[in-house]
């Protein structure tokens, strides 16, 4: 089974950088993230379309390539969690997530014993078709345990005001932020420059660092990715995802014809 990119960005010293999945799910696209030179690609299944087998399809996809996928799901889809990582989904982002008792819960679902409780299926897509038998327990769960990124997002003032706590929970491995909602929740909304919401990012980024996880900044400027590596970000969520960059792309294409038709005296749009 393979490291989770992720883990081998951060233990190699380099920023674990992502993008998003929410309206593509073709074979291709695993190999596009990877060639664009992406660690790790997060399926919005609480924003996007994604069913259950369309996430299995993408999970195997990534699986050929050097790409983690994780899916982020909303905390109250929280039991689908076992599912999707049966079908070798690398890790999972619970939006929303508020307290401790939260995180708790999540964890329980995700990670095997003795972290957690998640039931044990046996040979599949998370194990390579494998068959571990009386083995999982000494070999494969430690592994899973290890490598499946469990994270949740803060996205409210409650969350936020139990960042330290949250963090503290043993089996959460990462935690991330929603910028369009936490800065909405502090009255900035998308404002991700005014000084209430970088201290908000700089106390979640603390209490990762301060527990021994991973933060993950979601970086919108070149700037901001030199100023949450600076706090401690050693993953960075790129702007964007596959609908914005398709849009901006075909954007670009479509003006530079229609300038060049205007030039010549072609009416355009």
């Amino acid at each position: 089974m393979k490291e989770n990119s992720i883990r081998r960005a951060v233990r190699e010293g380099r920023a674990a950088l992502g993008t998003g999945l929410k309206e593509f799910a073709s074979r291709g696209i695993p190999w596009i993230i990877e060639a664009a030179g992406f660690d790790y690609c997060a399926i919005d299944h609480e924003h996007g379309a994604f069913d259950m087998e369309t996430i299995a399809n993408l999970a195997s996809w990534f699986q050929a390539t050097n790409v983690t996928a994780i899916v982020r799901i909303h905390k109250s889809f929280a039991h689908l969690i076992p599912g999707i990582l049966d079908q070798g989904i690398m890790g999972i982002q619970v939006s929303e997530v508020e307290t401790a008792q939260e995180a708790c819960a999540i964890v329980r679902l995700a990670k095997y014993p003795p972290i957690g409780n998640r039931g044990i299926s046996g040979q599949g897509p998370h194990t390579g078709y494998k068959s571990y038998g009386a083995r999982h327990a000494t070999e494969y769960a430690p592994w899973a345990n290890e490598n499946i990124i469990i994270c949740p997002s803060i996205e409210s003032l409650e969350g936020l005001e139990n960042v330290e706590e949250i963090a503290a929970v043993e089996g959460i491995d990462m935690i991330a932020y929603g910028h369009s909602d936490l800065s909405a929740q502090l009255g900035v909304h998308l404002d991700l420059e005014h000084p209430k919401f970088k201290a908000a990012v700089q106390r979640i980024a603390a209490a990762c660092n301060a527990h021994g996880k991973l933060a993950r900044g979601s970086a919108e400027t070149e700037a901001q990715i030199e100023e949450y590596w600076q706090l401690g970000c050693r993953v960075l969520n790129l702007p964007g995802n596959d609908v914005s960059t398709y849009l901006d792309g075909m954007k670009v294409r479509a003006g530079r014809a229609h300038a060049r038709l205007k030039s010549i005296g072609v009416p355009t749009p």
